[in-house]
């Protein structure tokens, strides 16, 4: 899996302003922190896990595409 600052650095060329504001989302409290204040409404969260310990949080942005964080 990729680090999270790598893939930072990879939005960050294409979406400097997504990247800077999830630049200090580091976990699942972060998240649900940072998310409603984003335009983000938790009941719109879609959260799959993978296996025992992994999840893929998905969020809904508010220009119809979506923001996944790999959640163990």
């Amino acid at each position: 899996m990729t680090p999270y600052s790598e893939q930072l650095a990879d939005l960050a060329t294409t979406e400097p302003e997504l990247a800077a504001q999830v630049m200090g989302v580091r976990n699942l409290e972060a998240i649900l922190r940072w998310a409603p204040g984003a335009g983000i409404p938790i009941s719109g969260f879609d959260l799959v896990q993978q296996d025992e310990y992994g999840f893929d949080l998905f969020l809904p942005l508010p220009d119809t595409r979506w923001l996944v964080f790999g959640i163990t």
